[in-house]
């Protein structure tokens, strides 16, 4: 993947602008990213990457196309012709790396206001991606909402992470709904759920419909489950919806108590039904390194029939002490399952840490890296590695730098928008925008923004019309239901 490198003046300057130099050796203990920065680059690009001495990092002055493994080039082995000293023996390679994170952030920072204002809607129709479209409130939540899935062309479901299931009935068309109507909509609370434990990213979480819904009615949730009240584990079960009742439960996937932790992170947890199987993510419940442990259920992507049987051909079947319902392993939170329409292809997004959120192709027996290999840093700003690729590991078929928290994707399937065909979309949590993603084969080609400013964007599903309904959650964690429609072009007056 491309992007664009600062040269000419990315961290260099000549001798007599009294560079900062490498003091022979890097610190012993991690050094966060923000200081390494000011330490040892400010004095000439100034504090907040705007300029000094030498070039501002933030511009387009100094660009030309190039790679992120040219930048950390750049600034481990220097430029004599530019006058940039070599940084290789003061900052290890974790931290150059780390550098090369927060430059690419800050250069974010400072174009996404500008990227954001092109986005917005005029007289309330929005052009973007070579479409028009409007966006229309359905439901407004107390909490946030995680899983919608639709039952068949009139009606839908959405779960609320604080346990509520809502059953709604579909708008026939877009005109139904006014902007001012918020909650037009109104669902029925499913009773008889299982309870769920509502701490930190715990709750009701995904759910999916059997692709045979109408024949057999079973409806698959993930949620959080606990023993004591204090720890915690993804748990899969599926039931049926009778007379606004769930009813007639089955556990699908669950785990030993003792694999169950009072951390409050990365429960995986998205669900996806195909050729009677059922695949599911768990996070690595923030142990980053059980994520590389086929012993243990943290990080990985799992496969099971779809009544909870294990296959016989899952790939550690007969590897002694593997847990036998692994798919894939190596994850560090994977929100997002989806079925690539054609090649039958199952694509998952994950969150990476700071910067690395990635979008992989998910294969049977594969290692997908983390904590080995990622693009991303800790959040604090330390280092976590140096390594982005590694023989046995795979790559991701795109990976984002600054993060956007990746969370649902599917493929856009519809006629409503039919330029959309075969793309990908992916929700970004805090990037507050809808990605729409160019895909050839198993080739990310383009990425691009589709909707932004609608707040924290946790999923987008395609309904039986074309058009997409959006799960957004606000800044104080209130979650509603979005419409995203065709709408003509606004005429010029």
């Amino acid at each position: 993947m491309k992007f664009k490198v600062i040269v000419g003046l990315l961290l260099l300057a000549s001798p007599l602008s009294q560079a900062a130099e490498p003091s022979g050796e890097a610190e012993n203990k991690p050094l966060k990213v923000e200081s390494l920065f000011q330490q040892n680059c400010a004095s000439c690009h100034g504090a907040t990457l705007s300029g000094g001495m030498a070039g501002s990092l933030l511009d387009d002055k100094w660009l030309q196309d190039g790679e992120e493994k040219t930048l950390k080039n750049i600034i481990q082995n220097g430029d004599g012709k530019a006058g940039m000293p070599a940084w290789k023996a003061a900052l290890d390679e974790d931290q150059i790396r780390a550098l090369v994170i927060y430059i690419k952030e800050e250069k974010h920072k400072a174009d996404s206001g500008a990227a954001t204002e092109k986005l917005k809607p005029k007289g309330g129709v929005y052009h973007s991606a070579g479409a028009t479209f409007r966006v229309e409130t359905l439901f407004a939540a107390d909490e946030v909402l995680w899983g919608l899935e639709f039952l068949d062309d009139r009606s839908f479901i959405a779960t609320q992470r604080d346990g509520k299931l809502w059953h709604f009935k579909a708008p026939s068309k877009a005109t139904e709904i006014k902007s001012s109507d918020k909650g037009l909509l109104q669902p029925e609370a499913i009773t008889g759920l299982p309870k769920v434990w509502r701490e930190g990213q715990g709750g009701l979480l995904d759910v999916a419909v059997h692709p045979k819904y109408k024949k057999n009615g079973w409806i698959y949730l993930a949620y959080t489950d606990t023993v004591d009240g204090k720890s915690a584990m993804t748990r899969i079960v599926r039931g049926k919806i009778k007379r606004g009742k769930w009813t007639k439960q089955q556990t699908i996937f669950s785990v030993d108590s003792s694999f169950y932790t009072p951390m409050k992170w990365h429960f995986g947890s998205r669900i996806l039904l195909h050729d009677g199987y059922v695949y599911f993510s768990v996070g690595d419940r923030a142990n980053q390194n059980l994520a590389q442990d086929l012993s243990k259920p943290n990080g990985k992507i799992y496969r099971l029939h779809d009544d909870g049987r294990i296959p016989k051909d899952n790939p550690f079947v007969d590897q002694p002490g593997a847990l036998p319902a692994i798919w894939s392993y190596g994850h560090r939170n994977p929100q997002g399952l989806a079925l690539q329409p054609g090649s039958g292809l199952i694509w998952a997004s994950e969150h990476g840490p700071r910067g690395g959120d990635e979008i992989n192709v998910i294969e049977k027996g594969r290692n997908y890296g983390w904590p080995v290999i990622t693009y991303g840093m800790n959040y604090d700003g330390t280092p976590i590695t140096s390594l982005t690729e590694k023989a046995g590991m795979e790559q991701p078929k795109h990976y984002w730098v600054p993060s956007i928290a990746v969370a649902g994707i599917n493929f856009y399937e519809g006629s409503m928008f039919p330029e959309w065909s075969g793309k990908l979309l992916a929700s970004g949590m805090a990037a507050k925008a809808l990605h729409l993603l160019r895909v050839d084969g198993t080739h990310v080609l383009k990425d691009e923004v589709l909707l932004a400013d609608q707040g924290r964007i946790r999923d987008a599903v395609v309904a039986a019309d074309g058009s997409i309904y959006i799960l957004a959650t606000s800044d104080n964690f209130k979650g509603s239901i979005l419409r995203l429609s065709a709408a003509p072009s606004p005429v010029a007056k």
